[in-house]
């Protein structure tokens, strides 16, 4: 996977125990996931009147009413991580199928995190927001605030911050907010633009977590955008003293530096992130800076160029 879902540890820690999950159908009005197959109809018991779901007569196609969630190959949460260890896109079709046998929450669950191992982060979120949102009596509060942070992790990798802040309040009314989740709603807020309220929100976290260096460095941001390059610089030092190498607390110490007229020490302070991180998103942000810093220097001063003297005798002067 290229992440671990919380949820997905909650679930192994759980030992799958799930006798009341709910089945197939009862999230129906959930979204439908781009790029994957249609879970097709979800029937919940033999057919009625010699016809499927489908309108088949009694002669086509019948559903096998003696399958059980475990023929699917997946029956648990550390099955499915086994799986998409081996193969997330194997995965992801034993998870639908766990699903369409009766896996309940548990497999929807794995299919979001086989999607998100494949990269399809926006059907991993689709699926998770939609868990979240049902209110179905497999979940308790704890479980839902969790998928709500899960979903909101992906909604803001897909430059969604509007979906995740809802997510984020949404799991807010559910449970007290650790530092960690009032971090990323700052983020999503931070995404709108909404610089106020994402430093609220990092005053709340900084007050679970004061040695949290990102926290720090997050809210230089803020206050650099609302103008205070003061405090901005204050916080970055104080983020950098717990993270000397922390690439966000790097860019807002430049950033402050050069607002404030510091060029040189602005400059230092991008060289070594770019240094650091070479390959951190803030490492491209950090060179078109420089480069800009470059481009508003003065021209250095040219050196005089040394005038000709007279030239050394080639004779030798004459004895006594």
């Amino acid at each position: 996977m290229r992440r671990h879902f919380l949820i997905l540890v909650l679930l192994l820690a759980a030992g799958g125990a799930w006798a009341e999950d709910i089945m197939p159908g009862a999230d129906s009005d959930s979204p439908r996931v781009d790029g994957a197959q249609d879970d097709g109809p979800r029937v919940s018991g033999p057919f009625l009147d010699g016809h499927s779901a489908n309108g088949l007569t009694a002669g086509g196609p019948r559903l096998d009413v003696s399958a059980r969630p475990s023929d699917a190959g997946i029956g648990s949460a550390e099955q499915c991580q086994t799986e998409i260890n081996r193969d997330a896109s194997t995965a992801r079709e034993k998870a639908a199928l766990w699903y369409r046998l009766g896996g309940g929450v548990e497999a929807r669950f794995c299919e979001a995190a086989a999607l998100d191992a494949m990269g399809a982060d926006a059907s991993a979120a689709r699926i998770l927001t939609a868990l979240a949102q049902n209110p179905n009596r497999a979940m308790d509060m704890g479980l839902r605030a969790t998928t709500y942070e899960d979903a909101a992790r992906l909604w803001l990798g897909l430059d969604r911050p509007d979906l995740a802040r809802e997510a984020l309040l949404s799991a807010n009314r559910l449970t007290d907010p650790t530092s960690g989740r009032w971090i990323s709603l700052a983020r999503a807020e931070a995404g709108l633009e909404d610089w106020a309220a994402a430093r609220s929100s990092l005053d709340k976290a900084l007050e679970h977590a004061p040695d949290d260096a990102t926290a720090r460095a997050l809210r230089a941001a803020t206050l650099r955008h609302l103008g205070d390059t003061g405090g901005a610089l204050t916080e970055a030092r104080r983020a950098l003293a717990l993270a000397p190498d922390l690439p966000e607390a790097l860019f807002e110490q430049a950033a402050a530096l050069a607002i404030e007229g510091d060029t040189a020490e602005a400059a230092r302070s991008w060289m070594r992130l770019i240094e650091q991180h070479p390959r951190s998103d803030l490492a491209g942000a950090a060179r078109r800076n420089l480069q800009r810093l470059t481009e508003a220097a003065p021209e250095p001063i040219p050196r005089p160029r040394l005038q000709p003297g007279p030239r050394p005798r080639s004779e030798v002067p004459p004895r006594g």
